[in-house]
């Protein structure tokens, strides 16, 4: 049964690794493993996007409950991307040389976009983000943990997919309250979950063609065109419809809410965080 809207807890979380981590973070599936660290590589560029976003929006927001939100969400992202980067700089990227020369053009977009671009599309873009978030968060928690990764990466991961999920209505709710307009919103929403997973699949690409290794490990290319063709079997079933849902004119983060399994994952949060407010 599905539970109450959660309040958005801000939590600051004390996650490390291990230097010269093994950038096979999940066991046997060198694919995934480069698709996760390509999102937490994305992070530490786009969640402080947001925060800017947000920044240049509570100017024009006059609702003080709106902007009690909006001021939790950009601290939740700020401990989000903080986290991401412990673990960027953890893992071994002696055989990734161009990693920062893909993060150097991520990081020079958003400044683009920030100094470029205007309000409203800049809230479009984090509006599309956090739709997508909402939408894979819910599809990875009914999934259930990945027992193949490793524990420490799965609970960065989890942590940050349960906040997503608590401000999953403020940028959504930011997006109206400024400027409006479901066009708008389907256009350059649709963008930014096109820029953000291009570049993700970007960095995995190429993340398999210098560690050759990792993949003969696991089965080669036809151990990974196996793995490609269960994932994308579940994709299609649980969360194409989640994502096309958010298209939706009629569509709302508020009709989104916890289920008891979440709420409990959330308290654990709280309760291992080093402070919350």
């Amino acid at each position: 049964m599905l539970g109450a809207m959660n309040d958005i807890v801000v939590r600051k979380m004390d996650f490390s690794f291990p230097e010269g981590l093994d950038p096979v973070v999940v066991e046997g599936d060198p694919e995934e493993s480069f698709t996760v660290l390509g999102l937490s590589l994305l992070l530490p560029y786009l969640e402080p996007y947001l925060i800017r976003t947000m920044k240049a929006a509570k100017k024009q927001i006059s609702d003080p409950v709106l902007l009690d939100q909006a001021e939790r969400f950009s601290a939740q992202e700020g401990h989000h991307y903080r986290a991401h980067m412990r673990l960027n700089t953890a893992f071994d990227r002696t055989k990734f040389p161009r990693l920062s020369e893909l993060e150097a053009e991520l990081a020079a977009d958003y400044k683009r976009f920030s100094t470029e671009k205007s309000l409203r599309f800049n809230l479009a873009y984090a509006e599309g983000f956090e739709a997508l978030t909402t939408a894979f968060a819910r599809f990875s928690f009914e999934g259930g943990a990945n027992p193949a990764m490793r524990e420490d990466v799965g609970r960065l991961f989890a942590w940050h997919m349960i906040e997503e999920l608590e401000h999953r209505t403020v940028a959504f709710d930011v997006f109206g309250h400024v400027c409006g307009s479901y066009p708008y919103r389907l256009i350059f929403g649709t963008y930014a979950q096109w820029h953000m997973a291009s570049w993700i699949r970007k960095v995995t690409i190429y993340m398999l063609s210098m560690d050759t290794e990792a993949l003969e490990r696991c089965g080669g290319m036809e151990g990974l065109k196996q793995r490609q063709r269960m994932k994308f079997a579940d994709m299609r079933k649980r969360l194409l419809p989640r994502v096309l849902r958010t298209f939706s004119p009629w569509y709302t983060p508020h009709d989104i809410s916890f289920t008891s399994d979440m709420e409990m994952m959330a308290a654990q949060y709280s309760e291992q965080a080093i402070e919350t407010r």
